[in-house]
């Protein structure tokens, strides 16, 4: 009488066994991926905010240059600007007036 119930137990116990062992490692990966995608999500939240500070740096870089150009055009205005000066006082040393801190 006992190999009719160890027959049944493991015909019983064999597909229950494989269930629940089918039933651990879907749940192990369903926590495998809820952790890849929490990681990825991380990530691509990296990715974008250093996406953000370069495209911040970049705006400030461009202002700069954007600055420097006007300076530089400026600049440039002013010395056309005072060039026949410059020339009238190589021409004719003599008149010029010395500054307020030369001695001679």
């Amino acid at each position: 009488m006992m190999f009719p119930l160890i027959a049944i137990g493991v015909a019983v116990g064999a597909p229950v066994g494989w269930r629940i062992a089918g039933s651990k490692a879907r749940a192990e990966l369903r926590r495998e991926l809820a952790w890849a995608r929490a990681q990825m999500r991380r990530e691509v939240r990296h990715w974008q905010e250093a996406a953000a500070r370069a495209t911040a740096e970049a705006a400030r870089v461009a202002r700069e240059a954007q600055a420097f150009k006007d300076g530089c055009k400026h600049g440039r205005e002013d010395v056309i600007s005072i060039m026949p000066l410059l020339v009238a006082a190589q021409q004719n040393p003599a008149e010029e007036a010395p500054a307020s801190g030369d001695r001679m």
